[in-house]
């Protein structure tokens, strides 16, 4: 079976982003907006809880705007036509889809973590250190969602076999996959610490070198084309 080098698949990512720039900077905005509001309906700080709830009703059109910018992603990678409707156009028809693939690992994570401090604060040194446990299940969580949109764009399936299939090119390509998040998570790092970079490069950057790892780990399997 073919091996996946991690350093083209990282060379490819930064050529399709720099060729593309135009369209990284949309799909980053885009999201941006959709995703504010929920950003600061979960910020402490003293916004009265109606505005609050009103502000979380936002999270039903994340999972949306996050298809629309893997969607965008997918195309640009592949060389295809794209326009800026095509956004919308995915929006919608990975709507329900994607809303219940992000509300599923959001809550995963949220019983992670509470497990985890629950397991943590208990005065048994043994439980204790097995709670280090938890934190292992969240990196592996962090490096399941590089799968999860790039496939359901891919294979437009239903959330099982999106959720089944991650976990199983996870677990198959556990090194590639652990090197990208990481790379992913320090990009995204660099973006928020700056600033401008959340609003322009952030979901953009996120979703091409989603996309790339995802169709270059696909060819290992099916000879998918990865130009």
């Amino acid at each position: 079976m073919k091996r996946v080098s991690i350093w083209p698949i990282i060379k490819g990512a930064f050529i399709d982003i720099y060729d593309n720039l135009g369209w990284v900077l949309f799909i980053s905005a885009i999201w941006f907006g959709f995703a504010v509001p929920v950003v600061f309906a979960v910020l402490p700080g003293s916004l009265h809880i109606i505005f609050r709830l009103f502000l979380g009703i936002f999270v039903i059109f994340l999972g949306p705007a996050t298809a629309g910018a893997y969607y965008l992603a997918n195309r640009l990678i592949r060389r295809e036509s794209v326009e800026w409707r095509d956004y919308f156009s995915a929006f919608k028809k990975f709507f329900w889809r994607s809303e219940a693939l992000i509300l599923i690992y959001l809550l995963a994570i949220a019983i992670v973590v509470v497990d985890f401090m629950f397991y943590s604060q208990i005065q048994n040194i043994i439980i204790r250190v097995l709670s280090i446990f938890w934190l292992y299940l969240l990196l592996f969580l962090g490096i399941l969602q590089t799968y999860m949109f790039p496939l359901l764009i891919e294979q437009d399936t239903g959330i099982k076999k999106v959720i089944i299939r991650s976990f199983l090119l996870s677990i198959d390509n556990i090194g590639v996959s652990l090197v990208m998040f990481i790379v992913v998570i320090a990009l995204c790092a660099v973006c928020i610490l700056t600033g401008v970079g959340a609003l322009l490069l952030l979901m953009g950057v996120k979703s091409f070198f989603d996309t790339k790892t995802f169709l270059t780990v696909m060819e290992k399997y099916e000879g998918v084309t990865n130009t």
